[in-house]
């Protein structure tokens, strides 16, 4: 498409004199200036449409990595730190090596990450239930305590690892967005938890490179509702001494203890 042609040239002009001012490099200055064409009107059709640049590039044909050259990348979904970060940095040596182990068998099997570690863990455990690793994060009071069998505990930790890869992959998606690549294909095979995406015409490889291979760390926190466990009066509590110590009260500051003054004759 001629429009996005006069774009792509304009960029190279761009980058030709971005490119002799220190620390900028021509690729850099090149695809700074595609992404901020992307979302600007560059086209349009009288009282029909407007077409951006990204929405040209995205409706041209694309030729393919056979033909036009690109980039293919398979990319394995890391879930040894979530599981870590399920087990509350938990510093069971038999956790540790059964992470080990299914990091090792990764590499010459086809499993997923969770069927390994399952398979590493009976060799680890030595019969020690799999729920004492996970039991203490309240995150998962409702589906793991210590009475849980291994199996269950699997299948919970299974659904949440799934989850994981499913927005590890939305969150690649999106970045690949940004690249502005014509037709990129980016598929999961959600039972190895692997990646693969191809990117034809790519040019800017390092930069590709770089914005996949970069981590989204993905944290979890302990949420509570005003009900749980009175939770609304303490916040109740909290106040009435907050106002107290600032009004000048120092006996806000005294612990209070409650003893039974009550007999029984």
């Amino acid at each position: 498409m001629i429009p996005t042609s006069g774009i792509e040239n304009d960029a190279k002009r761009y980058a030709d004199e971005c490119s002799k001012s220190p620390n900028a490099s021509w690729q850099g200055c090149y695809a700074s200036y595609l992404d901020s064409m992307s979302s600007e009107t560059v086209f349009s059709i009288p009282l029909i449409k407007k077409f951006t640049y990204a929405d040209l590039k995205k409706s041209q044909l694309a030729l393919g990595l056979d033909l036009k050259g690109g980039m293919s990348v398979l990319l394995q979904v890391d879930l040894r730190d979530f599981m870590k970060s399920l087990a509350q940095g938990n510093t069971d040596p038999a956790f540790t090596q059964a992470l080990d182990k299914a990091s090792e068998l990764q590499k010459s099997q086809q499993g997923d990450y969770i069927s390994l570690f399952s398979q590493a863990w009976k060799e680890t455990s030595a019969g020690k239930p799999l729920a004492t690793v996970f039991a203490r994060n309240e995150s998962l009071k409702n589906q793991i305590n210590f009475n849980s069998p291994d199996p269950d505990v699997l299948r919970t930790i299974r659904t949440l690892a799934d989850g994981a890869v499913e927005e590890t992959y939305k969150r690649l998606k999106q970045r690949i967005d940004k690249l502005g690549v014509v037709q990129p294909n980016v598929s999961l095979d959600a039972a190895r938890d692997l990646i693969l995406v191809e990117l034809p015409g790519i040019d800017n490889p390092e930069r590709a490179r770089n914005m996949l291979q970069r981590s989204a760390k993905l944290e979890f926190w302990d949420t509570y509702r005003l009900t749980d466990n009175n939770l609304s009066q303490r916040f109740v509590d909290a106040d009435l001494r907050l106002r107290a110590l600032l009004s000048g009260d120092t006996t806000a500051n005294t612990a209070q203890t409650r003893k039974d003054t009550s007999y029984v004759y």
